[in-house]
């Protein structure tokens, strides 16, 4: 941890003409708030780099899930339902021709960056269910009853506009928080100080290169300038010196001025070793193993299979059952209580097609399986 402790304080010695130092001290994480990803008004959001790879690749896999509803019997096997109004309303969820795989994936997204997610159930005359809409978490605020028991209501801001819901019109999705019954926890609040070192690693290498890849430079003069003065010289240097527009000038100064270089190369502050520790921590954190984000140092593909499998069966599955599958399962028994709904999201790996053929000639060869069993199995 020392090494990093010097690696930022030199990022930070870099940028303090340009106000970093005054981003870093302002710094305060605000944990279970709407806002957390963007930590503060320069704009700083966590939605990047290999945070965002890894959400993405969570949220698409989430959202591959298959949907299977079923009549749940007790004592006896469940019965699947190929036609019901729940499945009508999945396959067309709502007039803005958005599909259940993109309601799904955007509050997959949701609960990594916020813990929290929302869809508000349009109703028709019956009062039953017609439509489903995302709301962007970042606009909605959890009411609480008078008490500060139960949750009343939520509140969406619209452009300005406060719309108030009911709670039985809203599925509020989560991720459970062990110190909070109402809101959840961001899978991104498991971080430290690591997202704002990739943020600011990468806005020290965007400006070393803006600046012809060429090390800082400190300017001296010999006696003391008025501000004015000092003014009009910095803007003239920078004018004339500063960008790779102008590299290879001649260097002119005058009133005894002198320059010298400031700030280090880059490889001498290990920013390649330092991204790599970055990259991986995060991925552990999101637990998206390296195949999946195209990295494939230390991949051969025995393990890239197992890897994948892991990912599916350890990650995806669980998360999806635990923060989305269990509140549409409550969603089908406040509408429609009379008819014991379940709702399955499964998740097939996909198997190597080479090794299973090969598996296939095995079962022939030494009468493990018949030919129509073989073709049973390919669904034949």
């Amino acid at each position: 941890m020392g090494k990093l402790k010097q690696y930022l304080n030199k990022i930070k010695n870099r940028y303090r003409s340009i106000g970093i130092n005054s981003i870093i001290k302002s710094y305060k994480p605000s944990f279970g708030s709407i806002n957390f990803p963007f930590i503060n008004s320069e704009g700083f959001s966590a939605y990047k780099s290999f945070a965002y790879a890894c959400i993405n690749a969570r949220a698409e896999n989430i959202c591959k899930a298959k949907f299977y509803l079923y009549e749940d019997i007790p004592g006896r096997h469940d019965k699947e339902i190929l036609k019901h109004p729940f499945l009508d309303l999945i396959n067309k969820p709502n007039i803005r021709n958005q599909t259940f795989r993109e309601l799904i994936y955007r509050i997959a997204v949701s609960l990594d960056l916020y813990g929290n997610s929302y869809l508000f159930i349009q109703r028709g005359e019956d009062k039953k269910p017609k439509g489903l809409y995302f709301l962007p978490t970042k606009n909605v605020r959890i009411k609480l009853n008078s008490n500060m028991t139960e949750i009343d209501g939520y509140i969406y801001n619209a452009s300005g506009k406060e719309i108030n819901y009911s709670k039985d019109d809203i599925i509020h999705f989560l991720i459970p928080d062990p110190e909070n019954n109402f809101t959840g926890k961001a899978t991104i609040e498991g971080f430290n100080l690591t997202l704002e070192i990739d943020y600011l690693q990468n806005l020290y290498q965007r400006n070393f290169y803006r600046n012809d890849a060429s090390p800082g430079m400190i300017i001296e003069v010999e006696r003391e300038m008025m501000e004015a003065e000092f003014e009009r010289f910095k803007e003239k240097f920078r004018a004339l010196y500063e960008g790779a527009g102008n590299t290879g000038r001649t260097l002119f100064l005058d009133s005894g001025a002198k320059a010298k270089p400031f700030q280090a190369h880059p490889k001498d502050v290990e920013i390649l070793n330092a991204r790599v520790w970055i990259r991986d921590e995060i991925m552990s954190i999101f637990r998206v193993p390296k195949i999946i984000l195209g990295v494939t140092t230390d991949v051969n593909r025995a393990n890239a299979i197992q890897q994948l499998r892991t990912f599916n069966d350890n990650v995806i599955r669980p998360f999806a059952k635990l923060t989305i599958e269990s509140k549409i399962n409550i969603f089908l028994k406040e509408n429609y209580p009379d008819e014991n709904l379940k709702l399955i999201m499964e998740y097939d790996f996909e198997n190597d097609r080479e090794l299973q053929l090969k598996a296939y000639e095995l079962y022939m060869k030494y009468g493990i399986a018949t030919i129509e069993e073989l073709r049973e199995m390919e669904g034949l």
